[in-house]
């Protein structure tokens, strides 16, 4: 069954990112460093950082849900793009019991705020 009309065009849906402000710490080489995650979905975050990365980067990521038990989150994502101090990250390493709190956390913010589970990649 197709989530919408642009699934049923043949265009290819994401999950849906949502906005954030959760504070981070990343390893990368040895080097720890903290951010800012400001967008969370299913399949990766967005990450405000002070230090240079470019695409293909390797980060280990720690970070708490709120309100999804206090399990902190450890996963390892590949820096997909670089937009200033921004960072797209896709998880590239995800326990699937990580996975499912970070679904159970995102879905439970979409619903919130009424937004669906997918939207198109030029969302």
């Amino acid at each position: 069954m197709a989530f919408n009309k642009l699934e049923e065009a043949g265009m290819p849906l994401r999950p849906t990112r949502i906005k954030v402000s959760i504070r981070a710490v990343y390893n990368y080489k040895g080097c720890e460093g903290e951010g800012t995650i400001v967008d969370i979905s299913t399949g990766g975050l967005a990450m405000e950082v002070k230090q240079i990365f470019v695409p293909g980067d390797l980060l280990r990521i720690r970070f708490r849900l709120e309100g999804v038990s206090s399990t902190e989150i450890d996963t390892w994502g590949i820096v997909r793009s670089v937009n200033g101090t921004l960072l797209g990250i896709k998880f590239e390493e995800v326990s699937n019991e990580n996975l499912e709190k970070i679904d159970k956390y995102v879905t439970s913010l979409l619903a919130q705020k009424g937004l669906p589970e997918r939207e198109s990649y030029e969302g």
